[in-house]
């Protein structure tokens, strides 16, 4: 673990947290391909995400991410994108920001890093704005 310090404004005050980040080996969580595999077998093989879908991915409790990890670093990678797009990462539970966490244009292979909040049952949620396959990778929590 490494430990992080984070600020909170207080008024005029700033109070600081500790923040521990716990480095893990690369797994894969979620490959939507037909035949490919996750390290674990779970959401592997499960298909091309349509257009406008969101995909609920469990985090805690695999690959070594404790049940109790607010947050988690994925490594996320389009394929196969039917035209160009955007996913979106996201808490489960809570509403889908207009944010994109990696923008992909049609046929491309692209990988963005992202820290994304753990939501509701230990889950993040990946909209995809266009059908294209997605591929997840834990690198490591907070």
């Amino acid at each position: 673990m490494v430990a992080m310090t984070s600020a909170r404004s207080v008024g005029a005050s700033f109070a600081l947290t500790p923040t521990f980040f716990g480095p893990l080996d690369p797994a894969r969580l979620l490959e939507t391909r037909a035949g490919a595999a996750t390290f674990d077998g779970i959401s592997a093989g499960i298909g091309y995400r349509t257009q406008g879908s969101t995909t609920q991915l469990q985090v805690t409790g695999r690959a070594g991410v404790p049940n109790d990890a607010s947050s988690v670093v994925l490594n996320i990678t389009v394929t196969n994108a039917a035209g160009p797009g955007f996913v979106t990462i996201y808490p489960c539970g809570s509403p889908k920001p207009d944010a994109s966490s990696l923008n992909y244009s049609t046929g491309s292979t692209i990988a963005n890093g992202v820290i994304a909040k753990v939501g509701t049952g230990g889950k993040v949620c990946l909209y995809t704005s266009n059908a294209t396959d997605l591929i997840a990778d834990i690198n490591g929590y907070f």
